[in-house]
């Protein structure tokens, strides 16, 4: 696989275009993540300069690299050889993104390996259109075993705007999607938690599952089992929100679902969906470093030989690391255990057909 991985924090967008491509011959795809300040601009000049790559891109609280972790920067990935990639977008994408399946059929219906292919999705945030988008691709590519992997777009952690891009265009309420094939190799996909299970499960009883909203847990009022569970009371709870996300189990599975904020003094809101009768466990902080190590073992000993590996980061992951002072550490292990790697960080992560927060997911390629 041949690709050039490029970088710039000049504060003239233009320049930082220019630094950031200066390596970039002819690409296939090109993947750019960068703040939401100069993000447009980005998009469309991108289009000029590479007119015939795919150009695909999401506005991120940081983006990361082997060399580290970088903010107010502009990073590209430009695939030059050795990956089949098609791409496509799904509009209205929180009322009605089945309508353009039809994108999906069209992308996917030349690729026959999918141990070998994934599909990277960007979808905007904020919209709460996460789990209709997954349903939307997954409704043609589970039928041929393409996995789905991605992130919602990012800002600066205040929850104001986010962006997503494709040939130029720019969105805030669609998903963006490139099918990738690997030409060398498989591409193995891994999801890490660093939270870990405490004592308190429950089941959600009374849900509105398209606001995100539990209204009672065990026919209880959720904030009031919330703030039971933790020891504390309701009104005590949004200041340990960010630390005691839940688990929403499915079989042998368990995804994270972040806390929003209390509703009416008695509800919970959340930043992806929770379904009537599932079944829930409180959360609590476990050491990432050591989980971290043993993810990136994992990775490395299924794929000794990587030669590039995508990250979606959560922004919240993201901002624990920043408040610990180690951001920049946790860039720079990922990239010593795997060697090249970009990545950037949103609102929530995606694989398959689920949608969750708080978590790392990676697509490491032979």
């Amino acid at each position: 696989m041949n690709y050039k991985i490029g970088k710039s924090n000049n504060s003239n967008p233009d320049i930082a275009i220019r630094e950031a491509t200066a390596q970039l011959n002819n690409p296939k795809l090109i993947l750019f993540f960068s703040g939401v300040e100069a993000f447009v601009h980005y998009a469309s000049e991108m289009k000029k300069k590479f007119p015939d790559a795919v150009s695909m891109g999401a506005t991120t609280f940081a983006a990361f690299c082997k060399e580290g972790a970088y903010k107010e920067t502009l990073m590209v990935i430009g695939f030059e050889d050795g990956i089949k990639c098609e791409a496509g977008l799904l509009e209205d994408a929180d009322v009605y993104p089945l309508k353009y399946v039809e994108q999906v059929e069209k992308c996917a219906a030349s690729f026959k390996k999918p141990e070998n292919t994934i599909c990277l999705e960007f979808a905007s945030a904020l919209i709460s259109c996460e789990e209709l988008v997954l349903s939307t691709l997954n409704a043609v590519l589970s039928k041929k075993k393409i996995p789905v992997f991605g992130g919602s777009a990012g800002d600066r952690g205040r929850a104001e705007q986010t962006i997503i891009a494709l040939n130029g265009a720019v969105y805030q309420n669609a998903c963006v999607f490139v099918i990738i094939e690997n030409l060398g190799g498989k591409i193995r996909l891994y999801r890490e938690n660093i939270y870990k299970p405490t004592r308190h499960y429950f089941k959600s009883t009374k849900v509105d599952v398209r606001k995100r909203i539990v209204y009672e847990y065990d026919n209880k009022p959720a904030a009031t089992v919330m703030a039971n569970a933790l020891g504390v009371n309701v009104s005590e709870l949004p200041k340990y929100l960010d630390s005691y996300p839940l688990g929403r189990i499915i079989g042998n599975e368990m995804f994270i679902v972040a806390n929003n904020q209390v509703v009416n003094g008695s509800g919970m809101e959340y930043h992806a969906r929770i379904y009537n009768n599932s079944q829930m466990v409180l959360l609590e902080p476990d050491d990432y470093k050591t989980v971290l190590q043993k993810t990136l073992s994992q990775a490395r000993q299924e794929c000794n030989r990587p030669s590039l590996t995508l990250m979606v980061n959560c922004l919240a992951r993201s901002i624990l690391f920043e408040s610990n002072g180690e951001l920049n550490q946790f860039a720079t292990t990922v990239g010593n255990a795997l060697g090249n790697y970009v990545g950037f960080a949103g609102y929530g992560e995606q694989l398959n057909q689920q949608h969750f927060n708080q978590t790392m997911v990676l697509a490491v390629f032979e």
